[in-house]
C-alpha cells in the first residue's frame, strides 16, 4: 500500500473529527487486518471509483460511535437508531469527500460511492484485508480501513 493512496485518508479523518466532532485524534501503528469486526461497532463503508479503485471502510466502537453522534446532533444519544445512522454515514461522507479533494490536489481524480452502514459483524467486505489505520480520541477508538487496487 502507497503512502500516497493512504495520507489523504489520515489527514482527512483528522480534520472531519476534529471539525465536527471537537475530537483530537490520535493515530496508532498501522496494520494489515482481515475484514472481521466486532458486533459492536458501526460500520461505514465507502467504495472508490476513478483513478483509484477499492473499498473504505470507516469503524467505528460502539461507545465511540455514541459519543460521536451525540456530538453531531447537539444531544445526548443511547442508541445508533436511524437518526444515528444517518449521521455516521454522512461523517463518512465528509471525510470520503475531504480525502477526494486532497487526492485531486495531486492529479489522482476518484469518486465515492454512497455510504452504506453496518453493524460490526453483518458486514462482509469485498475485499480479502485492509490496510488499517487505527485512531484513538476522548470517545473512544476508531479505525480507517483501506483497500486500493495499485
Amino acid at each position: 500500500m502507497k503512502a500516497e493512496h493512504v495520507n489523504p485518508f489520515i489527514i482527512s479523518v483528522c480534520k472531519i473529527m476534529k471539525d465536527m466532532c471537537m475530537l483530537d485524534l490520535k493515530i496508532g501503528k498501522p496494520v494489515i487486518k482481515k475484514g472481521e469486526y466486532q458486533e459492536d461497532t458501526s460500520i461505514i463503508k465507502l467504495g472508490l471509483i476513478g483513478a483509484l479503485t477499492g473499498e473504505v471502510v470507516l469503524n467505528i466502537a460502539h461507545p465511540a460511535a455514541l459519543q460521536i453522534v451525540s456530538k453531531m446532533v447537539m444531544m445526548p444519544v443511547d442508541t445508533i437508531d436511524a437518526m444515528g445512522q444517518s449521521a455516521i454515514s454522512e461523517l463518512g461522507n465528509m471525510i470520503a469527500g475531504n480525502a477526494a479533494t486532497i487526492f485531486a490536489n495531486s492529479n489522482i481524480i476518484i469518486d465515492i460511492t454512497p455510504p452504506n452502514y453496518f453493524v460490526g459483524a453483518e458486514f462482509k467486505p469485498d475485499v480479502p484485508e485492509f490496510f488499517s489505520i487505527p485512531f484513538t480520541c476522548e470517545a473512544g477508538e476508531l479505525s480507517v480501513d483501506v483497500f486500493v487496487n495499485e
